[in-house]
């Protein structure tokens, strides 16, 4: 009877353990990175607090400027593969890499903040802190080959001689 009480406890907590699914569901949910493409001097207010997803912390410097602090996180971007890894290894491993995982999952990520200096017409002059490196060549190239096949919406071509718009697909010139 005893045994069975032991069982049954050991096989409950394992399910709740296996069940929860931690290290899956961190790995889907997570903080979309800044697009540091388009923070850049120059660029307005708006356009900037849309790429980081929140308004800053301000602080005036006279003249009409002002500085505003951007916190945020990097490294921990949902991620559907990550988290297809981490189911495949928990079924492989019957759960027993979850809390592993889980705390791999937890630890993904780094705080940073990039401060802005913006000028009286609320454009950018000035940005400071965290900005990522810049991509390498070999990047870029895989990224240029990479948008070759990326299904992307058909735009309407116009016809120079009329104006009008017309297909921007060919059409099947056989009628049925």
């Amino acid at each position: 009877m005893l045994t069975l009480r032991i069982l049954t406890t050991v096989c409950g907590l394992y399910a709740m353990l296996i069940l929860s699914g931690c290290s899956i569901a961190m790995a889907l949910h997570g903080n979309k990175e800044p697009d540091f493409e388009y923070i850049k001097i120059g660029a307005t207010k708006e356009e900037i607090e849309f790429e980081f997803n929140q308004s800053g912390t301000s602080k005036e410097l006279g003249d009409g400027k002002t500085e505003v602090t951007y916190k945020y996180e990097v490294g921990n971007s949902p991620n559907p593969g990550r988290a297809a890894v981490n189911g495949y290894v928990d079924l492989y491993t019957l759960g027993l890499a979850e809390p592993i995982l889980t705390l791999i999952e937890l630890f993904q990520g780094d705080d940073v903040e990039t401060g802005i200096v913006y000028g009286p017409d609320k454009r950018v002059l000035e940005i400071h802190g965290y900005t990522p490196p810049q991509a390498s060549a070999e990047l870029k190239a895989a990224q240029e080959e990479q948008e070759k096949y990326v299904r992307k919406r058909p735009t309407p071509k116009t016809d120079t001689s009329t104006g009008t718009a017309g297909p921007s697909q060919p059409q099947n010139a056989t009628a049925p």
